[in-house]
């Protein structure tokens, strides 16, 4: 296992609350951060355990992030006192009334503590976490940009990655569905990593391998492609774009 990975593994023991995790389950984060090989569906295994986030439910009828929220001004800690303004920027629109404000703040502290502890070590093994899953983008911004703004390049590396599976190729990139053409580099895959760049009619434009567990790996995706499919090379962070 990497300095880096199991760095993100000790983030997952800071006792912050289930409600206000947006982290993997240590399984995950072990075997996505040294390249286990992916499930069956090409994706790392396990789920992110960031179900009861507010980031997270975003667009499913009855989550969280639809729930109405606690007014700033009513924002205090339950046992008395304040917060301060960078904690209140944090949780602004953010607590769903009933919940506990601290353990939501901690939540979003779990997150800065992950990402400064591992990109101090190794920033694209910070970047990889958020592109494969095992910290959402989502509560990656949120947390960033309230609570640990220096980790911002992380979140800017990861906005524009892609992890396992298959994507269309197209003009503007969409998390999760649409990735653009450029230069990608995967800096820690599994020993079976694979990928294969398709064009029009499906036909094949580029394929390739990893080289070794836990080795990087780089492709291009051409201006002519139409989708690209990834398998245990866990999370591409861009590097050089091209024209489409």
């Amino acid at each position: 296992m990497t300095a880096a990975a199991a760095l993100l593994l000790g983030g997952c023991g800071s006792g912050a609350s289930d409600h206000a995790k947006d982290t993997a389950s240590p399984s995950r984060t072990a075997a996505g951060a040294t390249g286990t090989p992916p499930d069956a569906s090409g994706s790392p295994s396990g789920t992110p355990s960031d179900s009861a986030s507010p980031e997270s439910g975003a667009g499913q009828p009855n989550s969280a992030a639809d729930a109405p929220k606690v007014p700033d001004a009513q924002l205090t800690p339950p046992g008395g006192g304040n917060f301060t303004a960078q904690q209140k920027k944090y949780l602004s629109g953010r607590v769903p009334r009933g919940t506990d404000p601290v353990a939501v703040l901690e939540g979003g502290q779990e997150i800065c503590d992950r990402l400064t502890r591992t990109s101090a070590i190794d920033k694209d093994a910070a970047a990889s976490a958020i592109v494969s899953g095992d910290i959402t983008l989502d509560g990656a911004s949120a947390a960033v940009g309230g609570l640990c703004p220096d980790q911002q390049g992380v979140v800017d590396a990861a906005r524009g990655g892609f992890g396992d599976g298959t994507f269309t190729v197209g003009a503007k990139a969409a998390p999760g569905t649409v990735v653009v053409p450029g230069g990608y580099r995967a800096p820690h895959t599994s020993a079976s990593c694979t990928w294969r760049v398709t064009g029009a009619g499906g036909a094949v434009l580029a394929s390739g391998r990893g080289t070794g567990a836990d080795s990087p790996a780089a492709l291009t995706i051409p201006a002519a492609a139409r989708g690209i499919t990834s398998s245990g090379c866990y999370a591409w962070l861009a590097s050089a774009r091209t024209g489409s």
